[in-house]
């Protein structure tokens, strides 16, 4: 079986953290403070895009803050799983 092609058909993408961001008019500055993240730099490197060697994926209490800030516009897949 092809896994890449199953998830890919039923996945349905939602948004990435960074397309929120732009979205909403905010800086990084202001997506830390809107989710309690110490400094503009987490929230920055949780926007880079996959592969990227900054990147970072938020922990369970951030994606939990992320997922009620977005009204799950954006989700936990959206890290991980390709939108292209």
């Amino acid at each position: 079986m092809d896994w890449t092609a199953y998830v890919k058909a039923c996945y349905q993408p939602t948004m990435k953290l960074n397309e929120y961001r732009g979205r909403q008019g905010w800086s990084y500055s202001e997506l830390a403070r809107q989710v309690g993240a110490p400094h503009a730099t987490v929230a920055r490197r949780w926007c880079l895009p996959r592969g990227h060697k900054d990147r970072l994926i938020p922990n369970e209490n951030y994606m939990d803050k992320i997922i009620l800030l977005t009204n799950g516009e954006v989700m936990p897949n959206d890290f991980y799983i390709r939108h292209d």
